[in-house]
């Protein structure tokens, strides 16, 4: 209060003096509500209880507008019937509002109505300018779950009361319109205070040790570089075959199954030169000729080339001279024939490139090539290029095939017993040996003679390890003068050394030439199963015959490929050959084409397998000269195989040991032939049985391949663990357009 009235002794004292008294004490109220708390629409000192099931009583308080104080002097009671929902099971909140209202009350007091004898009535006179609060009810809706109405920003809520039909549930009163008093509100600086000065103190700290980390910035890596790092040791250890330990990187460059728990129940993929989608159908089927009579093809034994005859390639006759091939000391040798390679061709929109496989075959090959009908190829570790193979890629062709024409990956030893003789010859032009013709100058009645033929060391001797093919004539098939064996045709390269090893127990004689007449050749003499001997002085009288072909193009119809419900994919497993100069096409015809299709070796090519066929006629295109043809062995081993991919992919890691308890972990995964618009691509992560998704994701664009993805996932665990399995998953809405995970490196933090 800023004003006062005062009163002089026999003052006659007027009625507006009265009143100032009051004004003057209320201004003093608005100056403190107004400016010195300035609260708007805020309540103190009410209190809320229930005298019954739908009674409640708000006793007294005050309620502050601005600089306006209404004040509740006696409490209110209120009965909740009217708001109490109907419907058994149903809720309601309803909210109190207050708001201020203003009343002048009369009193009855003794009026003078007559001044000179003094008379005075009783009347009705304004007494009382009083400020008071109501109680306003604001009910929501009533439901199961219900809801607290929503107050304006005008009103002061001073509590909220939940109803049930029964009555009143609970009352909650709302701290937040509520005036703060003095005290509390110094008892909650004194701890913020208290706060500050701990937090300038670590502040000050700070400062020094920012400033220090400041100037040392410039030698801290940047972590992509740790990343990167940690991504190449990883990749070094593998590439040195260090044994695995506890370590707190791991790479994976997911080329072979063995860091993948393929036998988990969340296993939704296969391991094929990246993490690829598994097959929702696959068929696997053995390649058989359409028509096996056919007068423009030729089989022999398991051997499919087109039609040939048998001409002579190299014939150096006889000049009266023979040996008797069975006068040396009869020995046990060990031959090693080898066998036809293999080529595998994979087709289809699903098949993409892998850039791991670039340094995988560079430089370590630990896996198997090819795996199919109980036969596995191993090709072994060696250091710098695969002797004899290669790797040849397109967009949407995968081709592996073996350079030379025979291979140890599949042989037979072959044992015999006798004498052994064996007479080289240097192969100037390429051919495919069919027969050789041997001049028998005396034939015994007992005694089989075998025939093989082998390569030559690089000191020209003959090689029993690497035989190409052999054969065998009893006695009664041989006659003197000329006699055939025949083998299965066999491809010789140009520029090679060649050899024909004879072994017999028989009384047999050879027709030989003396003075070194055959100069690309030489006879020898095997002393002891394995050494073999030169003899510069005479050859044997021989004819190396080779196939002749009928035609320069030949094309060879297969039972057809099929899939239900269609094939995305197909991959031709053979044996065979196809020498420089040749070719061996596969074309496909879908069902309902009118046209042969080559298997496309580009991106721009057309697509041999459009809408998924369900059928598929197959045939090989033989292509050569009339000298030389490719060859396609037809047995159990050439198979026809058709896929189609399943839409979703998950890929399960065997746990990793970090060697320490962490509780962040990272996972990077580079996924290639990425479309937005079609795939979707996550990283997980397996502690246990938990599986946790990451705290975030980061995507980015590799610089160098636009449709490839760099997808960096940070974890964080709930408890600090030593071990973490990586976790893998993607889907697609176009089964004939898949993504692949290329490679897979995690970190702990």
């Amino acid at each position: 209060m800023s004003k006062i009235i005062k009163f002089a002794e026999a003052e006659v004292a007027q009625p507006t003096d009265f009143d100032r008294i009051g004004e003057y004490g209320r201004d003093g109220d608005a100056a403190l509500a107004g400016a010195a708390l300035g609260y708007p629409h805020h309540w103190s000192a009410f209190t809320v209880s229930q005298d019954s099931a739908v009674e409640i009583r708000i006793n007294p308080g005050n309620l502050f507008v601005g600089d306006v104080l209404y004040a509740a002097d006696v409490a209110i009671p209120l009965n909740l019937q009217v708001h109490l929902p109907l419907v058994l099971g149903d809720r309601r909140w309803i909210a109190l509002l207050l708001r201020g209202a203003a009343e002048t009350v009369s009193e009855q007091r003794m009026i003078e109505v007559d001044a000179e004898t003094g008379d005075t009535v009783s009347q009705a006179v304004p007494k009382v300018e009083r400020r008071h609060v109501e109680i306003v009810i604001q009910q929501a809706l009533a439901s199961p779950t219900p809801l607290k109405p929503v107050i304006a920003a005008h009103e002061c809520c001073l509590a909220y009361v939940e109803l049930a039909p029964t009555g009143i549930v609970a009352v909650e009163m709302d701290n937040a319109s509520r005036i703060k008093g003095l005290y509390e509100v110094e008892g909650r600086l004194a701890r913020i205070e208290a706060d500050v000065d701990a937090t300038i103190r670590r502040t000050t700290t700070l400062e020094t040790d920012v400033a220090n980390i400041a100037a040392r910035l410039g030698d801290i890596p940047h972590p992509d570089i740790m990343r990167q790092i940690k991504r190449d040791l990883a990749i070094l250890r593998r590439d040195a075959a260090v044994p695995e330990d506890a370590v707190a990187y791991w790479f994976e460059p997911a080329l072979l199954p063995d860091e993948w728990d393929t036998a988990h129940a969340a296993w939704l993929a296969r391991v094929h030169e990246g993490l690829r989608f598994g097959w929702a159908a696959e068929r696997d089927a053995q390649l058989a000729l359409l028509d096996p009579a056919s007068p423009a093809i030729r089989l022999a034994g398991t051997l499919l080339m087109p039609d040939w005859e048998e001409v002579t390639r190299i014939e150096v006759e006889g000049d009266g001279g023979s040996v008797n091939v069975s006068q040396l000391v009869h020995t046990v040798s060990t031959a090693v024939e080898r066998q036809i390679a293999r080529t595998s061709i994979e087709y289809g929109k699903t098949v993409t490139r892998c850039d791991n496989i670039a340094w995988w075959l560079r430089d370590k090959v630990p896996g198997a090539l090819f795996t199919r009908k109980g036969e596995t190829f191993e090709v072994t570790r060696v250091r710098g290029k695969i002797p004899g193979f290669r790797f040849v890629t397109y967009a949407k062709v995968i081709k592996r095939e073996w350079l030379e024409t025979y291979w140890d990956e599949v042989s037979d030893e072959v044992g015999v017993n006798g004498s052994t003789y064996a007479q080289t010859w240097l192969n100037a032009q390429p051919m495919i040996l069919t027969s050789v013709d041997l001049d028998f100058v005396r034939v015994g009645s007992t005694g089989d003679v075998h025939l093989m033929i082998c390569e030559c060391t690089e000191s020209g001797a003959p090689d029993l390890t690497k035989v190409i093919a052999n054969t065998s004539l009893a006695p009664a098939q041989i006659t003197t003068g000329w006699s055939r064996f025949a083998f299965r045709p066999s491809l010789l390269d140009s520029g090679a050394r060649y050899a024909f090893v004879l072994v017999t127990t028989g009384n047999h004689a050879l027709a030989t030439v003396s003075g070194n007449k055959f100069a690309q050749g030489t006879m020898f003499l095997f002393t002891d199963g394995a050494f073999a001997m030169g003899e510069a002085t005479r050859d044997f009288a021989m004819r190396i015959n080779a196939a002749r072909f009928a035609a320069t193009r030949t094309a060879v119809e297969m039972q057809p490929l099929t899939l239900e419900n269609g094939m995305t994919e197909i991959r031709i497993l053979t044996a065979g050959w196809a020498p420089g100069g040749t070719s061996l096409t596969w074309e496909v015809q879908p069902s309902g084409a009118t046209s042969w299709t080559p298997i496309a070796v580009d991106e721009g090519d057309a697509d041999p397998l459009p809408g998924l066929p369900a059928l598929v006629r197959l045939r090989a295109v033989f292509a050569g000269t009339t000298d030389l043809m490719p060859a396609i062995v037809m047995d159990a081993s050439a198979r026809g195989e058709t896929f189609r991919p399943r839409s979703t992919m998950a890929a399960v890691a065997k746990a990793h040991n970090f060697g320490i308890a962490t509780s962040n972990v990272q996972l990077e995964t580079v996924v290639d032939a990425y479309d937005v618009a079609k795939h979707t691509a996550a990283n997980r992560l397996m502690v246990g049985a938990d599986v946790l998704t990451p705290a975030a994701t980061s995507i980015s664009v590799d610089p160098d391949n636009p449709d490839k993805r760099r997808l960096l996932s940070t974890f964080t665990l709930a408890a600090p663990a030593s071990s973490a399995r990586a976790r893998v998953e993607m889907s697609t809405t176009d089964i004939s357009d898949l993504p692949f995970v290329e490679s897979v490196a995690m970190y702990a933090l």
